[in-house]
């Protein structure tokens, strides 16, 4: 079945223009068809009942669970080329529930003056990725923010990958044993040169628990991903 997004109002669901348009006119959707409809916490099995006006029955809510037990931030330093919509696409696919692209000291793509176009391209994706992969809600791509803010950021268990760590016994997995439902987690990730001793110290400071992805050096997004994939491994029930 194909997946929109929508409200659902009693026993109809209700899709907006833009999800209307794809639904009628770009899938030509037929008289009696079964699709899935998520509202942001929930998804439901519905049926197109009439085309001209659109309007789509609820028949039931489907039970199984799509979303991590746990909520989930994949804080990365901003990337070069296409490789944010990468992270940010396979990441969605994997549960990740909060992006938070930011700048670190050795950041080497700086997006001045085009923030709020590259964020509306990730939002874009994240959505593209609920989609395809059913999630009943679209993960958040928050503002570019400081590295020094991503530090401030609250939650139950904060680890950061650093390459210091490469071959440590102090794996990601382990760091994540302790681990319950319901939970947060803030996973971070650096840039292509990684992670300055100063920023190091300062992550240790504000509480972080350094983590090894393995003994080999990873490229950024590689890292950001494989995490994500560890994480949703590890908390999956």
């Amino acid at each position: 079945m194909q997946h929109y997004f929508g409200k659902i109002q009693g026993n109809e669901a209700m899709l907006g223009p833009e999800e209307a348009h794809h639904l009628l006119n770009v899938r030509r959707a037929n008289l009696g068809e079964a699709i899935e409809v998520g509202d942001g916490e929930s998804v439901f099995e519905c049926k197109v009942v009439s085309l001209n006006p659109l309007r789509i029955a609820v028949i039931k809510e489907i039970e199984e669970r799509r979303e991590l037990p746990c909520e989930v931030t994949l804080a990365f330093s901003w990337l070069k080329g296409d490789h944010n919509e990468l992270i940010v696409l396979k990441g969605t696919e994997l549960g990740i529930k909060h992006f938070a692209p930011f700048i670190s000291e050795r950041t080497v793509a700086r997006p001045e003056g085009k923030e709020k176009n590259k964020i509306d391209r990730l939002r874009k994706i994240a959505e593209e990725g609920t989609k395809q992969c059913r999630r009943a809600e679209v993960p958040s791509v928050e503002e570019f923010v400081s590295y020094g803010q991503i530090l401030a950021k609250k939650a139950d268990h904060k680890v950061l990958a650093y390459e210091g760590m490469a071959g440590d016994s102090r794996s990601l997995l382990k760091a994540l044993s302790s681990v319950r439902p319901g939970e947060s987690i803030l996973f971070v990730v650096g840039p292509e040169g990684g992670f300055s001793e100063k920023e190091a110290k300062m992550a240790l400071e504000a509480g972080f628990s350094f983590v090894s992805l393995g003994g080999r050096i990873l490229r950024a997004e590689t890292a950001a991903i494989y995490g994500a994939s560890v994480i949703s491994a590890s908390v999956e029930e």
